[in-house]
C-alpha cells in the first residue's frame, strides 16, 4: 500500500461491549496492508481494542446512544489512531503518567488503570490528548515501521 499523503480513515459504532472487535480487525488489516509484521499487528489490536473498552466503559459509561469515534490517519511509516468518547467521564491528559506496576502491587495505587499500562507496552506512542469536560476524551496511539520503541540511539 504505498501512500503519498496523509490518508485519514474514520469508524464509528455505538458504546456497546463487542463492537471494538469490528473495529481492532478493520484496523488490523488496515495495518497488515501497510506492511507491519503480524506480532505488530496483533500488539495494535489489543492496544485498540483495550482503548475502545475504555472509552465504551469509562468515557461513555456504556451508554450505548453514545458513539465511539476513531480516526486512523496514515503516513509512509506511521499509523496513529485517536479514539474518542462522547465523555460522560472526563479524563484529563494529565493522566498520562499511571501509577506503576509495583505500585499497583504493593497498594500504593489503584489497581485500576492496567489497560494504560498495557496499551503503553504494545505501540510506540500513547496518550490522552487534551480536551474540555463536555468535549469527550481523545486517546491516542501510534505505531510505526519500524517502530520507534525498540530504536537503537544515534
Amino acid at each position: 500500500m504505498a501512500h503519498t499523503a496523509q490518508v485519514t480513515i474514520e469508524l464509528m459504532f455505538p458504546s456497546e461491549l463487542g463492537y471494538e472487535k469490528i473495529a481492532r480487525d478493520a484496523i488490523g488489516t488496515l495495518a497488515t496492508r501497510m506492511g507491519f509484521d503480524a506480532e505488530r499487528v496483533e500488539d495494535l489490536r489489543t492496544a485498540l481494542s483495550e482503548a475502545c473498552i475504555n472509552a465504551i466503559e469509562h468515557g461513555n459509561q456504556r451508554q450505548s446512544h453514545l458513539r465511539i469515534h476513531i480516526a486512523c490517519t496514515i503516513s509512509a511509516n506511521r499509523l496513529v489512531i485517536v479514539v474518542s468518547d462522547e465523555g460522560l467521564r472526563f479524563h484529563p491528559a494529565s493522566l498520562n503518567e499511571p501509577a506503576s506496576i509495583e505500585e499497583k502491587l504493593a497498594g500504593l495505587a489503584s489497581a485500576r488503570g492496567m489497560g494504560l499500562m498495557l496499551i503503553g507496552q504494545l505501540v510506540d506512542e500513547c496518550g490522552f490528548l487534551p480536551s474540555r469536560p463536555g468535549q469527550g476524551n481523545h486517546f491516542r496511539l501510534a505505531i510505526y515501521n519500524p517502530p520507534r520503541r525498540n530504536a537503537v540511539p544515534a
